[in-house]
């Protein structure tokens, strides 16, 4: 994590979404940027992610973030439709003993003045298919900065501002503590 802000990639990651929403243009969008402070490299699972309104426009995120990176895109409402931007990506990693771990963060900017939202999750490897709908349930429930540490070594942040064109972020991160033989001073 202490390395989040380091070189001003931060500002790099946030220039480079500004410039993605540039080139889109007007109408409701989702600008995220994404920090894996996880310690491994999160692949994007293509098969888990949904689109419940909108699409990715412009340029497509990678496939994979290393540790210590950030990624951006940008998500769309659909064209000529007076409706927001709702949708939910998923990543995959593993914890410090090895285990597979699946990220999830959802968003859902809307077109009217009800405020925004975003919504993340830890769980066990393909967890989230089956549960979209409960998921999209929450997201349209939860706030504007929402937490996830209910697993025991990996947890997540995601935060939403704005109306209709907001910046979405989220760090995905390995719980840091000392090691259970070690003193804490």
């Amino acid at each position: 994590m202490r390395l989040i802000h380091a070189e001003d990639k931060h500002l790099s990651a946030l220039n480079h979404a500004l410039d993605l929403k540039n080139s889109y243009g007007n109408g409701v969008t989702a600008m995220f940027l994404i920090y894996n402070a996880t310690g491994d490299t999160l692949e994007q699972l293509e098969d888990q992610k949904v689109d419940w309104l909108g699409n990715v426009s412009t340029e497509e995120p990678p496939a994979s973030i290393q540790n210590g990176q950030w990624i951006t895109f940008i998500h769309a409402h659909p064209t000529a439709q007076a409706v927001g931007s709702e949708a939910a990506r998923v990543f995959r990693g593993h914890d410090i003993t090895g285990q597979v771990r699946d990220y999830m963060v959802a968003w859902f900017v809307r077109w009217d003045s009800i405020p925004n939202s975003a919504y993340p999750e830890v769980r066990e490897k393909d967890h989230f298919p089956k549960f979209w709908g409960y998921i999209v349930s929450l997201l349209e429930r939860a706030g504007k900065v929402t937490k996830d540490q209910t697993d025991e070594y990996c947890a997540s942040t995601v935060s939403i501002g704005g109306y209709t064109s907001s910046e979405v972020i989220a760090v995905l991160q390995h719980k840091f503590s000392p090691l259970p033989d070690q003193d804490i001073l």
